[in-house]
């Protein structure tokens, strides 16, 4: 049984399933899904993973709002968060951190070497 746990924040099935395969058969991740942002949050809220991967545009709350609600809660506070994007962020690196935004993942992204890139981000940060 792994002892690393991911949380993957994003509400495209298809890469949810890339990413998941990836994380599970690459470096023996236990990989939990949530679709939308609320279903993230109480995910984050109840399993206490050891880093979320966090899509930033989500239909119902959007990435940033999710960083800010992971950061008003206790116990979700200190939860490590990669960025994983299509688009270029533009939020100063401050603000980031301050949200205990380790890293960013752009997409499309290689799934050959996406949990060695992960564990580089945990390395580094």
């Amino acid at each position: 049984m792994s002892d690393k746990n991911i949380l993957v924040i994003e509400d495209d099935e298809g890469i949810q399933a890339v990413t998941k395969f990836s994380l599970e058969m690459e470096d023996d991740w236990k990989v939990t899904s949530a679709l939308c942002g609320k279903e993230g949050l109480i995910k984050a809220k109840s399993l206490h993973p050891d880093v979320i991967l966090l899509d930033l545009v989500m239909p119902d709350i959007n990435g940033i709002d999710i960083l800010k609600e992971l950061q008003s809660n206790q116990p979700t506070k200190k939860i490590p968060i990669i960025l994983f994007t299509a688009k270029a962020v533009t939020i100063n690196i401050p603000e980031l951190q301050d949200n205990n935004v380790i890293g960013i993942i752009t997409k499309p992204f290689d799934c050959l070497t996406l949990s060695a890139k992960i564990v580089n981000i945990l390395k580094n940060s």
